[in-house]
């Protein structure tokens, strides 16, 4: 493999390595490459957000949880930082930012928009922005491989979905680890034992990802909705959920089973909440296709002067 670096100076640098490891992130280097990053077309989504001081968070312990808070339009984040700030994001259609921001700021739009979700507006109503709000644009996406000859992509550099709970951070690691194992026993001439670890590692790039997609698709709708402010613990379903949403996919933990059971329960709800579930799926739907036929971003809608952020 030959691969070209250029410094910010305009200075090229050519390495020549044995193997190639893909750790790029969202800027989406070998899939960019190979032409094989293909956007989510069973979920339309963007992503307008920014990083408050003095927001209220919760007593002791719990200081650091996340919350996540429903809007009409879609759903927002709410993440306490470790430098004691607080990344609170909105997550909607492309259309809703196309078709509501009417000229604001990116600023004064992410505060119109979190006033639509009055919990989470008490939570921030003394806090202040420290910095412009950013943007990212329908950024759900996967590639159409995850590795090939002599190279491998990881994390967000193979796939990216919608950051509920800050689940890929764990995505991306786990990721990281599978492939250096593989990596290892190529560089040591293990080639036969090196393969077998590289499917390993296939297997579980493509399961992480297609785990929390079943939850994000589903994420505005009644049903979820009802589960998640009525919790019961109905053969451990709530451990179960936990799991998965902390990114414990990968152990072992015998989860399968309540999975199944929380999953039927979703659909009895949905049977339940007919008339509402089949507004919302429509809903989606058509938000979904808008923005194939438009090919809506929100990005496009949002940015300032060409101004982008890859991180919440």
């Amino acid at each position: 493999a030959v691969v070209k670096v250029k410094d910010a100076q305009g200075v090229e640098t050519v390495w020549q390595p044995r193997f190639v490891i893909d750790a790029s992130g969202r800027d989406t280097l070998l899939s960019n490459q190979f032409d094989a990053k293909q956007r989510n077309r069973r979920h339309a989504s963007a992503a307008l957000f920014g990083h408050f001081e003095n927001a209220q968070r919760a007593p002791g312990r719990l200081e650091g949880s996340i919350s996540l808070f429903w809007f009409d339009h879609g759903w927002f984040w709410y993440i306490p930082l470790r430098d004691g700030t607080t990344s609170v994001g909105a997550v909607a259609h492309p259309g809703y930012f196309k078709d509501n921001r009417k000229g604001a700021s990116l600023d004064d739009f992410l505060m119109q928009t979190i006033a639509l979700a009055p919990k989470l507006a008490e939570r921030l109503k003394d806090a202040r922005m420290v910095e412009p709000a950013t943007t990212t644009g329908n950024y759900a996406y996967d590639s159409k491989f995850c590795r090939g000859e002599r190279f491998v992509m990881i994390g967000d550099a193979f796939a990216f979905v919608d950051p509920m709970f800050s689940s890929g951070v764990f995505l991306a690691m786990n990721s990281a680890f599978e492939s250096a194992a593989g990596v290892d026993l190529w560089l040591k001439g293990e080639e036969r034992a090196a393969e077998k670890q590289f499917r390993h590692f296939e297997r579980v790039m493509k399961h992480g990802p297609k785990m929390f997609s079943w939850f994000i698709y589903r994420i505005t709708s009644p049903a979820i909705r009802k589960i998640f402010m009525q919790p019961r613990n109905v053969w451990r379903m709530q451990e179960a959920l936990l799991s998965i949403l902390a990114g414990d996919l990968f152990r072992g933990t015998p989860i399968g089973p309540r999975l199944w059971g929380f999953k039927f329960i979703y659909y009895m709800s949905c049977i339940s909440l007919f008339p509402q579930a089949v507004k919302t799926w429509a809903w989606r739907r058509a938000n979904v296709k808008r923005a194939a036929e438009e090919k809506l971003t929100g990005a496009v809608y949002l940015q300032d002067q060409g101004v982008r952020s890859e991180s919440a």
